[in-house]
């Protein structure tokens, strides 16, 4: 035993810190949002703050999942971005600009955005059309008659840009700046495998672009240092379906 020890130290030894920390952390981080979403840790988190009754009947609103929604952004915020920021900030002495938040846009932000747009926007429309995305989006559902056109879904909208903030820090931040010095180019791909699984539960078609919007997005933080054309583009994508839905099922005129 002693023996296998000695030789799991020698092999791990000359691992990059940075990198090997980032790697494990993916896991074990992604792994506490898929599990810590569900209904049940939202009631026990709750119940600190109100009666259990209470915390029940936020976890089963009769109005809508809202509440559920925000427990999902916050739980993932903490773990794709608080937790990874307190690290790198406080443990390795290093600025968030350095891993994807510089106070810089990309060369030609612009005109790559509107490329972008004018690519994928056609492609949302003719997705949103589908059973499988008309019956995925929104993540909102509002039970109690309101009209989707309500505060409800502005507060929804605002609260799931957060996560789209969270998740491009995490992926195309925090993954690939860390695992750069070690791999190079490779960090790309590293991020995208763990990118294109919390896809798995989308449909297929979406999970597929995924690794595509991966390697794309990945590959603009890796060369200009900073995340904020995902970001844009992921809210801008997110909001299209989530409206192209609501008109096509006749929830909003």
């Amino acid at each position: 035993m002693i023996e296998i020890i000695r030789h799991i130290r020698d092999d791990l030894s000359g691992l990059d810190g940075r990198a090997a920390f980032a790697l494990l952390y993916a896991a074990a981080g992604l792994t506490c949002i898929s599990y810590l979403k569900e209904p049940e840790y939202f009631r026990l988190a709750a119940s600190f703050f109100v009666d259990p009754a209470a915390a029940d009947e936020l976890a089963s609103s009769r109005a809508s999942n809202l509440p559920l929604l925000c427990w999902w952004v916050g739980v993932s915020l903490f773990f794709y971005f608080v937790l990874p920021a307190a690290w790198v900030c406080l443990i390795q002495r290093r600025k968030l600009s350095e891993i994807g938040l510089a106070h810089r846009i990309e060369p030609g932000f612009g005109r790559l955005l509107i490329i972008c747009l004018a690519i994928m926007l056609p492609l949302i429309y003719l997705m949103s059309l589908t059973a499988g995305f008309s019956g995925k989006y929104p993540f909102l559902h509002i039970y109690d008659g309101t009209p989707y056109l309500s505060r409800s879904l502005l507060i929804w909208e605002s609260v799931y840009f957060l996560q789209f903030f969270g998740l491009e820090f995490f992926f195309r931040g925090f993954m690939v700046h860390s695992t750069r010095p070690a791999l190079g180019a490779y960090s790309i791909l590293a991020m995208t495998v763990p990118y294109a699984m919390i896809h798995f539960q989308k449909p297929m078609p979406e999970a597929f672009a995924a690794i595509a919007a991966g390697v794309f997005l990945g590959w603009i933080s890796y060369r200009n240092g900073t995340i904020w054309l995902g970001l844009v583009l992921h809210c801008a994508v997110a909001f299209s379906m989530d409206i192209l839905a609501l008109y096509n099922k006749g929830l909003i005129p």
